[in-house]
C-alpha cells in the first residue's frame, strides 16, 4: 500500500508491503513535478512489481495533488483521497455538522493515535501551521487549535514589513536578541512554545483533572517542546507517522467494505 500526505508545504509518501514500511520520501510540493520522475518512480515499481493500492489525505493546492494522481495512475491506478469524517471507529469528529471543515491530516493523525492509545491526549502537530488537538480517552474530538507554523510566521514578518527580511536562525534562546534576525527567530519560536504551554496549562480542566498525554507529531514538534521542556519537565511522546497509521487504519476499512 502507498500512503500519501499531501500537506501545505510539503508531501510524504509512504509504501509499505505485508506490513513492513519498505520505502519513503518528503518532497517539497515546489519540487513535485521535477522530483516524481521516471526514476523515482520506477524505484517504487521495483519494490512492487505489480499494481499497489494508493490512498492518501491532502491539505494542499489542488495542483500539487493533481500532479500526484498523473503520475501515479499507471502505479496506483486511480489513489483514493480520504477526507474527515463526523465518525469513523470510535472517533467522533469535534466539529460536529461541519466536520468536512476539520483539516484531514488532523482527522487521521487522531485516528492513527487511536490505534497506538485510548487515553486522554493534547495532540500537538507543527508543521506549517502549529495545530493542538484535545482527544479525550472516549474518542471524541473536544477541539482545538491552529497557530500559524514557524515557517507562515516568517513569511508574515517578511511581507508585512518593510525592513524584516532576515531568515530565521536554527538557534533559538529565551534571552533579549541583540539584532533583528535572532529577534524573529527567538519571537518566532516562543510564540509557538507559548501556545504549547497554554494548550497544556488548561488540559488538566478540559479533561476534568484526568491524566492525559502529550504527542509530538510534525518537522518542528521536538524543537518546541524540548524548549518548554528545560523549563516545565514533563512526559511526551514523539509520534512521526500518525497520519500514516490514521491512513492505514482507514483502508483498512475500505477494504473489508
Amino acid at each position: 500500500m502507498l500512503l500519501i500526505d499531501n500537506g501545505n508545504t510539503r508531501t510524504k509518501f509512504a509504501l509499505y508491503i505485508d506490513n513492513q514500511l519498505k520505502f519513503e520520501d518528503k518532497i517539497v510540493n515546489d519540487e513535485l513535478e521535477k522530483r516524481l520522475d521516471a526514476y523515482w518512480l520506477q524505484q517504487l515499481q521495483e519494490l512492487v512489481g505489480e499494481t499497489i493500492q494508493g490512498v492518501g489525505c491532502s491539505v494542499g493546492e489542488k495542483h500539487s495533488r493533481g500532479l500526484i494522481d498523473q503520475r501515479f495512475k499507471h502505479f496506483t491506478g486511480e489513489i483514493k483521497w480520504l477526507t474527515s469524517q463526523r465518525r469513523q471507529n470510535d472517533l467522533v469528529n469535534g466539529y460536529a455538522d461541519d466536520f468536512a471543515r476539520l483539516g484531514a491530516d488532523r482527522w487521521f493523525a487522531m485516528l492513527g493515535y487511536r490505534g497506538v492509545s485510548c487515553q486522554n491526549a493534547v495532540i500537538i502537530d507543527a508543521g506549517t501551521a502549529l495545530t493542538i488537538d484535545w482527544l479525550h480517552h472516549s474518542g471524541q474530538h473536544l477541539g482545538g487549535w491552529i497557530v500559524p507554523g514557524r515557517r507562515l510566521m516568517q513569511e508574515s514578518l517578511h511581507s508585512g514589513t518593510a525592513n524584516l527580511k532576515e531568515r530565521l536562525s536554527e538557534q533559538c534562546f529565551p534571552e533579549p536578541a541583540t539584532n533583528t534576525q535572532q529577534g524573529m527567530s527567538f519571537g518566532v519560536h516562543y510564540a509557538l512554545v507559548g501556545a504549547i504551554a497554554q494548550a497544556l496549562e488548561v488540559a488538566p480542566r478540559i479533561f476534568e483533572q484526568q491524566r492525559f498525554n502529550v504527542v509530538v507529531t510534525g518537522g518542528d514538534g521536538e524543537r518546541l517542546i524540548q524548549s518548554l521542556n528545560n523549563k516545565q519537565p514533563l512526559l511526551y511522546q514523539r509520534i512521526d507517522d500518525l497520519v500514516f497509521k490514521g491512513l492505514a487504519a482507514a483502508a483498512d476499512n475500505l477494504s473489508m467494505v
